[in-house]
């Protein structure tokens, strides 16, 4: 986060430095979701969207707040008068940079900036994943990837896994998201209905864009460890496939 070459922990609230030391703590409390990379493009370095459960302590942000990662700056923020459990950070509309905003609380889809786009939002509040082939990001619920198509405002379902299953219960992820056959675009991997399979599913939607697997960026490679560690997570690159050639 503090581009000296070594990994830093978010955990929660706090930041914690590659040595061990405290970087910073937000005060906001604990949260059940939260998503870490260059969320806005037009910021230097990376960015932290995260929800909040304790609205004694969070209530004015707890629907979602936007950070700087390195130095735990509130950017923006969205208040909350209960618990809110999931919040999600994906680019679904070309039309604003970066990434998207929104979770169960937020009342709408908000940019990178913290303005507020429609008071509409996708029903998926949970994983993303890169599926067909273009460069915004899909969103994946239980068995399901659908699209955000922005100018309708409205979920489009583009596959589903009847045979197969989310685990976590209420949560409903995936055993596994990756880009794990390493053409940029990302696989899943969930368990059969019978609970004697695991079966991986890979888009097979063609593509005009080529970049190098996602593997190769080291926090996305991180992510992929992570995900399954605590309340699972999509994996975020550090900065997203196609953003490179914007700079």
């Amino acid at each position: 986060m503090d581009n000296d070459g070594c990994d830093e922990i978010i955990y929660g609230a706090c930041a914690i430095d590659n040595n061990g030391k405290g970087l910073y703590s937000t005060g906001f409390g604990h949260g059940d979701a939260m998503h870490c990379a260059d969320l806005d493009p037009e910021r230097p370095g990376l960015e932290v969207f995260q929800v909040h459960e304790n609205v004694r302590v969070s209530g004015d942000v707890a629907a979602g707040h936007m950070r700087d990662a390195k130095t735990g700056e509130r950017l923006w923020g969205l208040p909350a008068t209960e618990d809110v459990g999931r919040g999600m950070s994906a680019d679904i509309d070309p039309r604003h940079p970066g990434n998207e905003c929104w979770s169960i609380a937020s009342g709408g889809l908000y940019t990178a900036k913290g303005t507020l786009i429609t008071t509409k939002r996708p029903r998926s509040c949970n994983f993303a994943a890169w599926w067909d082939g273009d460069l915004l990001r899909e969103l994946l619920d239980r068995n399901t990837i659908s699209k955000w198509d922005y100018t309708q405002e409205t979920d489009v379902v583009l596959f589903r896994a009847d045979s197969c299953t989310s685990i976590n219960g209420t949560k409903a992820t995936p055993n596994l998201s990756a880009d794990l056959l390493g053409d940029w675009r990302e696989e899943v991997i969930l368990s059969h209905v019978n609970g004697k399979e695991l079966r991986l599913f890979s888009t097979t939607i063609p593509t005009d864009y080529r970049f190098i697997t996602l593997m190769h960026d080291p926090q996305y490679r991180l992510a992929i460890a992570w995900q399954n560690v605590a309340y699972n997570q999509p994996p975020h690159p550090r900065t997203a496939p196609g953003q490179q050639n914007k700079r």
